[in-house]
């Protein structure tokens, strides 16, 4: 089962509440410095204000650990910047938390633990949280085994996640679980995507 991570660049198209003027500043010029490659200025910008608590710098700065840009790579300092922003509410933070306990990134594997986090991301409307938060209840790794829950949260990513490789991913993913349902299972399933509606938490 795969857990991708999500690139810096191309998380940052999400829209981001940032606490203040001044911290959206230093979020613009961290940016503009990642995208030009000096990776240690950006670092050097997002510390302060993900140690006062913005959850935007945080989730940032995590990512910078995750992929070694700028500071060491530390999957175990990620965690702990990324569990920061998540707590607060931040989706994107939310699903790499789960990410790091489905792969044992920086901490042991814990599939319940990712479980509850890509829970937390899905019902933000994250699409790669549903997708995997499907692939745990139709596998039952840290959830109960449930293939019309498996199949609310497949259809839910199949619509929300861009074409190409992850959407096929879903497709295939939704085709095995099919098989060992029941008319009824997936119309309830398709009932529950219907009328599902994203739940955000800031």
């Amino acid at each position: 089962m795969r857990f991708p991570r999500v690139s810096l660049v191309a998380i940052l198209s999400f829209a981001v509440v940032v606490s203040n003027a001044l911290a959206q500043g230093v979020l613009d010029d961290a940016l503009a410095a990642y995208r030009s490659g000096d990776y240690a200025k950006a670092v050097e910008l997002l510390r302060p204000i993900a140690e006062k608590g913005d959850a935007s710098a945080q989730y940032r700065l995590a990512l910078m650990y995750s992929e070694g840009k700028g500071v060491q790579r530390d999957d175990k300092a990620a965690l702990t910047w990324f569990q920061k922003a998540a707590e607060q509410g931040d989706a994107a933070a939310q699903y790499e938390t789960g990410v790091s306990y489905a792969t044992g990134a920086g901490t042991a594997k814990n599939d319940a633990e990712a479980a509850k986090w890509f829970r937390r991301a899905a019902d933000q409307g994250m699409p790669y949280a549903q997708l995997n938060l499907g692939l745990l209840y139709a596998s039952g790794r840290g959830v109960p085994q449930d293939n019309a829950e498996a199949m609310t949260w497949l259809q839910l990513a199949l619509f929300a996640l861009p074409p190409g490789g992850a959407r096929f991913d879903v497709a295939r993913a939704m085709e095995d679980v099919s098989k060992n349902m029941t008319w009824e299972q997936r119309e309830d399933a398709r009932e529950r995507a219907r009328v599902w509606k994203a739940n955000p938490e800031k």
